[in-house]
């Protein structure tokens, strides 16, 4: 029986296509999201249940709810978060890589330029997960290998009381007023890249006299995003404020220290980048963390700052990210792929303000 080459190329096109689709949903996508985290679940299951997350973050202990909630919502999991800055989490997944010992199935990072490298590279797996097009276009990947599942935000932070008074700062130039003086708390800018970013904002607007004078307020740097809060809140630093930190869109009403955002400067938003890697030792427990994760339970929840998709309304009070003149997480990936750039930051404010000093975060119990 004679087959025509047209045909055989024809199917050979097909299986490729369905194959492509497989690797790119793992579920049927004709489910609804609802149905596909339950099939990815059952799949998770059969797998052995397990599954580890290298979670950029610079406190132990900020995983906790988050891993509580995952194992509570599908019995029979184990989910294990592993905590680090992410500078640090990156260097340790490309050791791992290199000698075929990979722990993680899935890395949640903020550095960004990292996922563009290991595509690159070949080491990470393409996978669709639902509410794929209600994703920024600009914080995921257009061939599927990483995608933003949270969009954070660093802005001005101080005790609600300072602020129903009047007496705290929310706009750059306000941290330069002299009633501050001794008053300010900030992460070294040359040990977390995102910082960093707030200070090129300010520097390229107002020239680095604007850090010369911040410096000469006495500025108290520590190391860790969350320490500045966890010493306003302790009162280590006497009716702190600082800008170096993120906080809830949502506070609770008895919250001590709250965030406050600017309408003249710049404030930081960045998308918090995840991918599964091609070799990950739990492939579906992998994809069913990241579609649960972009689900409308989590998306909606005060865990995520802003959502990473369009089609969820943002916290009361607040707009969505694009609908803000002075933000932008597009931004902060184009500063985070120029390495170059960020290297001379971070080694200029090393002559300015010194290597970091002091305990890391990871070690405050606090955090």
């Amino acid at each position: 029986m004679r087959i025509s080459i047209s045909l055989i190329l024809f199917s050979a096109l097909s299986l490729f296509r369905a194959n492509s689709a497989t690797i790119q949903h793992g579920y049927d996508p004709t489910l609804s999201p609802n149905e596909a985290i339950d099939f990815l679940y059952q799949k998770a299951l059969i797998e052995g249940g397990k599954l580890i997350v290298y979670s950029g973050g610079d406190g132990s202990k900020s995983r906790l709810a988050l891993t509580s909630r995952f194992n509570q919502r599908f019995p029979g999991m184990n989910v294990k978060f592993i905590v680090n800055l992410s500078k640090y989490h990156d260097i340790d997944i490309d050791d791992q890589l290199a000698n075929g010992t990979l722990i993680p199935s899935v890395a949640h990072l903020q550095t960004v330029h990292d996922f563009y490298r290991w595509k690159d590279e070949g080491k990470l797996m393409p996978f669709k997960p639902p509410h794929w097009d209600q994703i920024y276009p600009e914080i995921k990947d257009p061939e599927y290998y990483f995608t933003s599942l949270n969009i954070i935000s660093f802005s001005p932070n101080a005790l609600a009381s300072d602020y129903e008074s009047g007496n705290a700062p929310i706009e750059d130039l306000d941290f330069l007023d002299p009633k501050y003086k001794n008053r300010i708390v900030m992460t070294y800018p040359n040990d977390d890249d995102a910082v960093l970013y707030q200070f090129d904002k300010i520097i390229s607007r107002y020239g680095w006299q604007y850090v010369e004078k911040l410096v000469a307020q006495n500025v108290t740097w520590v190391r860790g995003t969350g320490t500045p809060l966890v010493m306003i809140n302790n009162g280590t630093i006497s009716n702190g404020v600082t800008f170096t930190s993120g906080n809830s869109l949502a506070p609770a009403p008895d919250a001590r220290v709250v965030a406050r955002y600017p309408t003249k400067s710049w404030f930081l938003t960045w998308g918090q980048t995840a991918a599964i890697f091609r070799d990950a030792p739990h492939p579906a427990a992998a994809k069913l963390f990241i579609a649960w994760y972009l689900s409308d339970e989590i998306q909606n929840s005060t865990s995520v700052q802003w959502s990473s998709r369009m089609d969820i309304s943002p916290k009361s009070g607040f707009k969505q990210v694009q609908d803000y003149p002075n933000t932008s997480p597009r931004d902060f990936i184009k500063f985070m792929l120029n390495r170059p750039h960020v290297e001379y930051l971070r080694f200029r404010f090393e002559r300015l303000i010194g290597t970091p000093q002091g305990q890391s975060s990871l070690l405050d119990p606090n955090q």
